[in-house]
């Protein structure tokens, strides 16, 4: 009678045959580009360009272009990768309960206190330039999802030095006289729930309670507008939302169980409702607020809950 480990064990080995056959069909297709279409090695072969990396990296650029199913081949190493080894590449790092992070959020980057430095500096005269022009700087500092998420690290290591990375920047600000919003209350309440989990921002949820936060400070400051619109609010159905970090793995374009499961969200439309017509000549009131923001500002529909709670 056979044994079924037997067969178990031959399984367990598919992924590593699928694997080699990946790197060998991309190998024999890399000799044919080399050979048969000439691909361009612009960096030489002297050895000055071998040890700066040009000549490799122009090899691999031109080896990318001549291949015909090199994207085929990139997506189908990452699949296997995902299945096999729960790996999904160097910019990605894995979590429990379906929680990603973005790599770079962890590493601790050399000459990072000038940078830091140099960092506040320049909001300073930034704020000095604006406040010469009787316009108000509110910098709102969003804190890293690594740092808000931290149970679902599940075993990977955030260095001590960025623990503090937070508060000193806060810090500076307030020792320059520049107002700043501290989003931890807001986004730190409800375990993490603010965040996606397979994308390194804010969801709606978190989008709003930022929203909300800022409009107090606002309106403690006195640099609130007065509420002048109206606006009207829908559901979406619930649909999967495929983060950044699941793109940045490189497997977006591959469906479930090929991938790591997205989140699910029912997305809110906010839509102005206008008091009255409004014509193309009619003369409109500047805004009292302006967003100058990074990614998070186009995320989680936080422009529109910003809208909605001044």
């Amino acid at each position: 009678m056979n044994d079924p480990s037997i067969f178990r064990s031959r399984w367990s080995l598919l992924p590593g045959f699928a694997l080699a056959a990946i790197l060998a069909i991309g190998l024999i297709a890399s000799i044919e580009a080399l050979i048969f279409r000439h691909a361009d090695w612009s960096g030489g072969f002297s050895l000055q360009a071998l040890a700066g990396g040009d000549a490799t990296s122009a090899l691999s650029k031109s080896l990318q272009k001549e291949m015909p199913f090199a994207d085929a081949l990139v997506t189908a190493d990452r699949v296997f990768g995902w299945i096999a080894l729960g790996d999904l590449g160097p910019q990605v790092r894995r979590g429990c309960d379906g929680w990603l992070f973005l790599t770079d959020e962890l590493i601790v980057h050399p000459g990072r206190e000038k940078v830091f430095r140099a960092r506040l500096a320049m909001i300073e005269r930034v704020a000095r330039f604006l406040e010469s022009r009787s316009i108000a700087l509110v910098v709102v500092p969003v804190p890293d999802k690594s740092r808000l998420a931290a149970p679902h690290l599940c075993g990977i290591e955030r260095a001590p030095a960025l623990a503090d990375r937070l508060q000193g920047f806060a810090a500076g600000l307030k020792a320059r006289n520049i107002k700043a919003v501290d989003l931890l209350p807001a986004l730190g309440a409800r375990d993490s729930e603010g965040y996606y989990r397979t994308d390194t921002h804010w969801n709606e949820q978190g989008a709003r309670r930022v929203a909300e936060a800022i409009a107090a400070d606002l309106r403690r400051w006195g640099l609130a507008p007065a509420a002048q619109l109206t606006f009207e609010l829908t559901a979406e159905p619930e649909r999967e939302r495929v983060g950044d970090l699941i793109r940045l793995a490189g497997l977006d374009q591959v469906p479930r169980p090929m991938r790591p499961r997205g989140d699910s969200e029912s997305p809110v439309r906010i839509k102005q409702i206008p008091r009255h017509a409004v014509g193309i000549l009619d003369d409109l009131a500047a805004p009292e607020v302006t967003v100058i923001g990074t990614s998070f500002s186009r995320r989680g529909g936080f422009i529109g809950f910003m809208s909605l709670v001044l």
